[in-house]
């Protein structure tokens, strides 16, 4: 993958409330994804995959947000509050 891409606080604390069982898969799907460039979708259940969607939807929107706040001239750093969509 040649973009970079943001895992902000919000993606950290889902990935670290799963249990250990779905944690290490879906760690791995999205280094596969989004390091890697590769589709990690058959290395997981049917729940993994969903967990996986939610999680990946998070990565994607956070990072649209941030190439955002960039083209506003705002500092990018760890403190950087997730976007939320229009749902929640």
């Amino acid at each position: 993958m040649a973009t970079s891409f943001i895992i902000s606080r919000r993606v950290i604390d889902t990935v670290n409330s799963l249990p250990i069982a779905d944690r290490i898969p879906i760690s791995n799907a999205l280094s596969a994804e989004f390091i890697l460039g590769m589709d990690p979708s058959e290395s997981m259940t049917p729940l993994q995959n969903m967990l996986y969607a939610m999680i990946r939807f998070y990565v994607v929107q956070d990072t649209e947000c941030g190439a955002a706040a960039q083209g506003e001239g705002r500092q990018i750093d760890g403190s950087v509050k997730p976007c939320r969509c229009a749902f929640g």
